[in-house]
């Protein structure tokens, strides 16, 4: 079997575990899907490789032949994984939405490693995000035709999924839309808000007619557990605002979001200066007991009352 037809039948068993009425088969779904995308990737950097197909080797060297010349040669039988593929797609400049391919493995891992209920649910997501990922690799890197290469079946399930938790998202999203978030933060953060239990997006309010954020009280659809606010935006801002929070920390700056002094969450908008989940702000008159400077955020939270500077010097006495 070549390894496009392997990708394909790793996909299509796995739509057929999904259409099952059966939930021990969930796990076996998202698993042969995620299998199926992997070997698709594969099947992209063999048609890139010369003959010897040495794209596909995890590791590769020089070598000397017997002509005098140097030749490339896959070393050891392990082949590539996820994070190199990630790199060679990037060095041939073969775009994929790794976002989804990354959620589509984190709810495999989840539900490897964690029991929980609404399985079946995750498992549609995971198969929703796979099938954008699914459609690029096939259209755009392989040139396939998804119909033909997957069958008119396959396909059509994968496409009525998605389908399906668009509308349950949408529905889940309504809820929210219309709440006072008090803060531009929490309101940009909205789209990845997810669940801290088994992190599906089915997120909702249990009241939908609720606008107000101190009365917001969330249920997960996909595992029917209550979620805190805090954790739910602290999830949340972590995705949004995790870019800008690398850069941030890479040039020395303040990060956006911070842990709040009050709820201990990582809630705290610095720019808005408040925390998106219980509202606490900084006193006006925080200030270092020691120089009188003003108190950042993380220096009020971690330093009791005193600067970077003079807690290091505190700290120094002890």
């Amino acid at each position: 079997m070549t390894l496009f037809a392997n990708a394909v039948e790793s996909i299509q068993i796995g739509v057929e575990d999904l259409l099952k009425n059966d939930d021990r088969r969930v796990l076996s779904a998202v698993r042969n899907v995620h299998a199926g995308v992997l070997l698709l990737c594969k099947e992209k950097l063999r048609r890139l490789s010369p003959d010897d197909e040495i794209l596909l080797a995890q590791r590769f060297e020089p070598q000397p032949n017997d002509q005098g010349d140097v030749s490339i040669e896959g070393v050891g039988r392990n082949t590539v994984g996820v994070e190199d593929i990630k790199k060679r797609f990037k060095s041939f400049h073969v775009a994929l939405d790794w976002k989804r391919f990354d959620a589509m493995a984190d709810i495999r891992h989840h539900m490897e490693h964690s029991y929980f209920k609404g399985s079946r649910e995750r498992a549609r997501q995971a198969v929703a995000d796979a099938l954008l990922v699914i459609r690029q690799l096939l259209v755009e890197a392989l040139q396939e035709d998804p119909l033909s290469a997957l069958g008119p079946e396959c396909w059509t399930a994968l496409l009525e999924n998605a389908d399906l938790f668009e509308v349950e998202l949408k529905s889940c999203r309504m809820t929210l839309e219309e709440v006072d978030w008090d803060t531009a933060a929490a309101a940009r953060a909205l789209p990845d808000f997810a669940c801290p239990s088994c992190h599906s997006a089915l997120i909702r309010q249990r009241d939908p007619d609720n606008k107000s954020r101190q009365n917001v009280v969330l249920i997960c659809s996909a595992c029917g557990e209550e979620a805190e606010l805090g954790p739910v935006l602290s999830l949340a801002f972590d995705e949004t605002f995790g870019i800008e929070t690398h850069i941030a920390v890479k040039d020395g700056g303040e990060p956006p979001i911070s842990t709040c002094p009050e709820c201990s969450e990582e809630t705290y908008v610095v720019e808005e200066a408040r925390c998106a989940a219980c509202d606490f702000e900084l006193p006006g008159d925080a200030q270092c007991a020691v120089c009188g400077n003003g108190l950042s955020t993380e220096e009020y939270y971690e330093h009791d009352g005193l600067c970077s500077y003079h807690a290091y010097v505190a700290s120094k006495d002890d």
